[in-house]
């Protein structure tokens, strides 16, 4: 094989990726904006990338892997929410001088971050159809679609728990010694679904802080829509279990 030399900015290409910022407007806070939710997208492709690898170690129980994988997925959510926390260093006066071209643009647009939603499991029916009102029209709207055609990692979860005999996760959390790997995967899990609701989170404060409670949103969307979302849970058996588990304590 011959080895073929290259230079950093051609193996990263960042000629193409240092030039993917076009601001539509002159205002100098409209590049920070841009390249944050750029760096929000990138992080995207890598926790799909994750997620995928993730769901064949469940499926192959290999769950040592499967455990380091998520919390890789975890830590890129975390990173994206720390990038988003940084978008609040943004005056509100400064948004709005070029939040009126971007509409109806709207974060909520995020295919990727939809078909993270729908590939970690949450499938909430009516999600799901808020999901093809938004992206009907939208170019990318078949990953969506091919994400809700595959398993997620919630039917995972539940193919390795049938595996090992456990119609009940809370089995799982009332005697985590005599079920191997399994806490670790359920912990991992969780600690998945925690991102994903601090990102949501981080998410509505910067709202409050750029437009106020009382505005609806370039995408359509109201404070109190975003405020729901905070009772989304990709893997909802988990959360069934501890209440499970502090019933059976509270009744022993």
């Amino acid at each position: 094989m011959t080895t073929k030399h290259t230079t950093y900015t051609a193996y990263l290409k960042l000629d193409d990726l240092l030039n993917a910022q076009q601001p539509l407007t002159d205002h100098a806070d409209e590049l920070h904006f841009i390249i944050v939710h750029q760096v929000h997208e990138l992080w995207f492709k890598l926790a799909l990338h994750h997620i995928e690898r993730a769901r064949a170690a469940l499926d192959a129980d290999l769950l040592a892997e499967a455990v380091r994988l998520l919390d890789q997925v975890s830590g890129i959510i975390t990173n994206s929410t720390a990038a988003a926390r940084h978008l609040h260093t943004l005056p509100a006066e400064a948004f709005h001088r070029f939040r009126r071209f971007l509409a109806p643009g709207s974060g909520l647009q995020s295919v990727q971050f939809r078909e993270i939603e729908f590939a970690a499991g949450y499938r909430d029916p009516e999600h799901v159809a808020w999901v093809q009102r938004v992206l009907a029209k939208d170019a990318h709207r078949t990953q969506v679609e091919a994400r809700l055609a595959q398993p997620s990692l919630a039917d995972a979860l539940d193919a390795l728990l049938a595996r090992h005999n456990i119609s009940d996760p809370a089995d799982v959390y009332a005697a985590p010694a005599d079920h191997a790997d399994l806490p670790a995967v359920c912990e991992a899990l969780s600690r998945l679904d925690h991102a994903l609701l601090d990102w949501r989170f981080a998410h509505i404060q910067l709202v409050e802080r750029t437009i106020g409670t009382g505005t609806t949103g370039t995408g359509g969307t109201t404070h109190d829509y975003l405020t729901a979302t905070l009772r989304a849970r990709c893997f909802p058996r988990l959360w069934a279990a501890r209440d499970a588990l502090t019933h059976r304590i509270d009744e022993a």
